[in-house]
């Protein structure tokens, strides 16, 4: 079995909505960050982009060896590699680390990003104040951010306050010039 139909299931939510076009908008993103030199590290830049959403999953008793069992050519050292690369994504060590938590941070960033997190605020009962003032509110650039991740993190991040200032304008009905 390849890896693309083995990880398939495991980005399925429980109400059936499938993440894997999350993981794939994530992975263009970082390959415009990072380009590994080396085949070693672009097979291991390729499992950090395909198991990082999947979080600790690979950390749990029996999932590596599953994994090894059900897809040809991977081992445990890669797939063990991939799990502390990913528990590290918090604070990323490695340029390939750092450009998948990047990647992160710039798709959550715009407008697209606004979008889901007003979805996620109905479903937990949030106003829309409350995620207006949240988004605005997210300034943190990290350290370890290089400048072109950086750059595209600012740009990201200006057009969602552009529409979080348009949103707050209709509210307080100053939209009609």
């Amino acid at each position: 079995m390849d890896l693309e139909t083995f990880l398939k299931p495991l980005y399925q939510d429980l109400d059936g909505v499938s993440r894997l076009d999350e993981v794939e908008r994530i992975a263009k993103i970082a390959r415009r960050l990072y380009t590994p030199a080396t085949t070693e590290e672009a097979r291991a830049f390729d499992l950090l982009l395909r198991f990082h959403r999947l979080g600790k999953w690979l950390d749990k008793v029996g999932n590596v060896s599953r994994t090894i069992l059900a897809v040809n050519g991977l081992t445990d050292v890669e797939l063990r590699q991939t799990a502390i690369s990913i528990q590290r994504l918090e604070d990323p060590v490695t340029d390939a680390e750092r450009a998948v938590a990047a990647a992160v941070m710039i798709d959550a960033a715009g407008v697209r990003g606004l979008t889901e997190l007003f979805t996620r605020a109905r479903r937990e009962g949030s106003s829309l104040m409350d995620v207006l003032r949240s988004a605005l509110s997210d300034v943190a650039v990290p350290d370890w951010l290089s400048p072109r991740a950086e750059e595209w993190l600012h740009a990201r991040r200006e057009s969602r306050r552009e529409v979080c200032k348009r949103l707050l304008e209709e509210l307080a009905l100053d939209d009609l010039a």
